[in-house]
């Protein structure tokens, strides 16, 4: 049923073009042969995504066609079936369903396995594609009566002027006279000279369609259509096309491969960037060169392009360059091999005789990301390294592959690493607090990176582990630059505590502020389980703490507590005011249909 449907949407895109009219020239005969590209790059990747606009631009489109519709929440969207079940894991209309839930769609895997994440995108997303590459649109509207709110978004991206209206776009020409205002025909595959000129005698844009034909994937009619005189070729592939009207995609290919290849590091990284972007081109194998590269963002920039390729470099690719002799391609190896979870820890754990720290914490980070067995004997002589961030890697490393043991060693690392911050700071205070140097600035900057990735790892220890561990560093007082741990476990809390909120509840009398606030708010955030130990605290605690917990079930909304709060508000000694404010609060948040 698909492809009738697509020669339905093709003859009308086509029809629309004969009568149809074009504001600010995007139609306007001269120059070059213009190319038109149905779909996006719809034989490409898949069809109405970012990617596919992106690369059909790329590949020397002048105009690209999308699909645009409304969501059940008023969002324009690139769809063109309005069914979910072709293009997504979904099932359902496009039309009735909020963006929210749209947006958590991956619309990539049905064209293969290559195509992983991709998203239905926003229609003001694909404009500022467009604007950014250069191109003009054909707008297909899908969604009677959206006019309004079509034209406010083009204007909003400053796009009014390069975009061509058809579908069920009959209230745009209502609200914009002067939109769609330049006269085009349309002929066959098969066009002659005669035809064209008939047409052009006319005052008429010509362009042959082969999108949705038997001749769609044909250079010479291609070539044809063009030698008759053409203005414009419609088509689905658009690398054949750019073949046919003489700007072959390979000439953009070489000219940006020879910018990757030698000048400044920013021109060359830039140019990989864009080079990556031609997704199904055989750009690969000067990826694999390049991530050898001496260069440093070169090499990482070359890595990050073959982890994002679609599909993406096997494994094999970045084992081979772990032994690169320049350490910066081990390095990048390493952090590619992690970022695709190769399985692949056990060979990792034979290069840890690297001596390079920066790729021995790559190595380290790679593992801690990767399947594969590595014994804790191979990680723990690295917890400690001279180097902080290779330390920290060495903790994620061995919390994945052994956490009973890193159970015991990583919050010994961490409480070596604060008792070493503690005494830094005191003799800073000795020494009156003076404005510190880069180069004592640095070292510090190194340890608060090892600091952050070590509660990283507490928080993948054991779940009673990491719970006692996370609740001990949200109240630890302390006064050096460590204290960032304390905020940073806090957060932690607020998914763990659970049933038993005690310890935090315990936390709200310190005499610490700072320590009694943290404790207030996690509380505030804790799960719905935890409220009946909060209210039952409520009833024994002093008033102080009791003001505290009184806050903690107004924010939280709980209903539950409103007869205990009730109850407290007939003892004299209470807080009056603070109780009916609870109540109120509690009552607000009542969000029931």
């Amino acid at each position: 049923m698909i492809l009738p449907m697509r020669k339905t949407a093709v003859l009308l895109f086509l029809l629309v073009f004969i009568t149809s009219y074009t504001r600010g020239g995007i139609l306007q005969r001269g120059g070059r042969t213009k190319l038109i590209c149905h779909r996006t790059a719809n034989r490409d990747l898949p069809e109405n995504t970012l990617e596919s606009l992106g690369l059909a631009a790329r590949m020397g489109c002048d105009i690209v066609e999308i699909d645009v519709r409304r969501t059940l929440d008023g969002k324009l969207v690139l769809n063109h079936d309005d069914m979910l079940e072709r293009l997504t894991g979904g099932m359902g209309n496009v039309e009735r369903t909020s963006w929210d839930e749209l947006e958590m769609l991956e619309t990539g895997t049905w064209m293969g396995e290559r195509f992983p994440s991709l998203r239905i995108p926003r229609l003001e997303d694909a404009l500022r594609v467009a604007r950014e590459q250069g191109v003009g649109l054909y707008l297909d509207v899908k969604t009677k009566g959206i006019g309004l709110q079509l034209l406010a978004e083009l204007r909003q991206e400053d796009m009014l002027q390069k975009v061509i209206f058809g579908g069920e776009s009959e209230d745009v020409k209502t609200l914009d006279p002067s939109a769609n205002g330049d006269a085009s025909g349309s002929v066959g595959p098969k066009c002659t000279r005669e035809q064209v000129d008939k047409l052009h005698r006319k005052g008429r844009f010509v362009i042959a369609n082969f999108s949705e034909t038997p001749y769609e994937m044909d250079l010479d009619a291609m070539r044809a259509a063009v030698a008759a005189g053409v203005d414009a070729i419609n088509v689905d592939y658009p690398r054949i096309g750019a073949e046919a009207v003489g700007r072959p995609v390979e000439t953009k290919l070489n000219a940006l491969a020879k910018l990757a290849s030698v000048g400044s590091t920013a021109s060359r990284t830039d140019a990989i960037r864009e080079l990556s972007r031609y997704y199904g081109f055989p750009t690969r194998s000067l990826f694999v060169q390049l991530l050898w590269d001496k260069d440093d963002q070169v090499s990482r920039a070359a890595a990050v392009a073959l982890v994002r390729s679609m599909p993406r470099a096997q494994e094999a690719v970045f084992l081979s360059a772990l032994s690169a002799p320049n350490g910066d391609a081990r390095k990048n190896a390493a952090w590619a091999l992690g970022n695709i979870h190769a399985p692949v820890a056990g060979v990792l754990a034979m290069k840890l005789q690297e001596r390079d720290p920066e790729v021995l914490k790559e190595i380290l980070l790679a593992i801690s990301q990767c399947e594969g067995e590595v014994s804790a004997d191979r990680l723990v002589p690295f917890l400690r390294n001279d180097s902080p961030t290779v330390r920290a890697a060495a903790a994620l490393a061995l919390v994945r592959h052994d956490p009973e043991v890193a159970a015991k060693e990583v919050p010994a690392l961490l409480a070596r690493e604060e008792r070493h911050a503690a005494e830094d700071y005191a003799q800073y205070v000795r020494r009156g607090k003076p404005q510190l140097t880069q180069q004592e600035i640095d070292p510090i900057i190194e340890e608060y990176r090892e600091q952050m990735k070590l509660v990283q790892a507490i928080e993948k220890l054991p779940p009673d582990t990491a719970l006692r561990e996370l609740t001990f560093q949200s109240f630890r007082p302390v006064e050096d630059y460590s204290h960032v741990i304390g905020l940073v476990a806090g957060y932690q809390l607020w998914d763990r505590i659970g049933t038993d909120p005690e310890p935090v509840i315990q936390q709200l009398g310190s005499s610490n502020p700072t320590i009694a606030n943290r404790a207030e708010w996690i509380l505030s955030k804790a799960s719905p389980a935890a409220l009946p130990v909060i209210r039952k605290a409520m009833e024994r605690a002093d008033p102080k703490i009791r003001a505290k917990l009184i806050r903690i079930l107004a924010w939280q909304g709980d209903q539950d507590a409103i007869p205990l709060l009730q109850k407290a508000r007939l003892d004299p000694g209470q807080n009056q005011a603070q109780i009916d404010w609870a109540i109120g609060k509690i009552k607000s948040l009542t969000l029931t249909h």
